[in-house]
């Protein structure tokens, strides 16, 4: 549901454009490593679509608050029910805990550098909060992908390898968006389709796999 709010939220094409390979406006915003490029998708505040398109990007990230809790806690209550189920090590629980917290923590922090860049009236003023920006961002991908990787040792204690693949191939376009600004865009299709699949699997039906 969050999720569905935060795509009719946040604005779906750039004022001016976009960075190479990068389709969405979100994703151009925090991935950006210059204010140049952050000037492009938000644009000039004296102008109506500068205006309505901060006005997106802000609403969008006090939503956002709400999603950080929830991929926290979906991430750690999946490991938890996996390690109960297998008797597993609480190790995994606890690694689970510390990089959905550490990503949660980022993504505050870049959702903060985020809502002073939209203050700012200026492309020169965006600079001082690029570096806050910057840091904040890939680490929180980075840990987004590091908090499946406890849940994928216990799938692969299943046998299941499709999910364990999907959150394995999600943490290493995490890691790429340290290099390449569009991977962590591949990263998102990959979690989406994972928490779909979970979902579906949960379901009363006869192929559900979890008991």
């Amino acid at each position: 549901m969050l999720t569905v709010a935060l795509t009719l939220i946040n604005p779906t094409k750039p004022v001016r454009g976009l960075q190479p390979g990068v389709n969405s406006p979100i994703i151009g915003l925090e991935m950006a490593l210059q204010p140049y490029e952050i000037w492009n998708i938000i644009g000039d505040p004296q102008t109506q679509g500068g205006q309505k398109s901060r006005a997106g990007f802000m609403l969008g990230s006090y939503v956002d608050f709400a999603y950080i809790a929830a991929y926290m806690l979906s991430y750690i209550f999946l490991t938890w029910l996996m390690v109960a189920r297998h008797s597993a090590s609480r190790l995994l629980l606890y690694a689970a805990v510390l990089f959905a917290l550490v990503a949660g923590l980022a993504d505050v922090m870049e959702n903060i550098a985020i809502m002073r860049i939209l203050d700012a009236g200026t492309e020169s003023l965006i600079e001082r909060h690029m570096t806050h920006l910057v840091l904040s961002t890939r680490v929180k991908w980075i840990f987004l992908g590091l908090a499946g990787l406890p849940a994928v040792a216990l799938f692969r204690r299943e046998a299941k390898r499709g999910p364990a693949f999907i959150l394995t191939a999600a943490f290493a376009f995490g890691a790429l968006g340290i290099m390449k600004q569009y991977s962590v865009e591949i990263m998102t299709l990959f979690l989406a389709f994972f928490w779909v699949f979970l979902f579906v699997k949960l379901l009363p039906l006869k192929n559900r796999w979890w008991p």
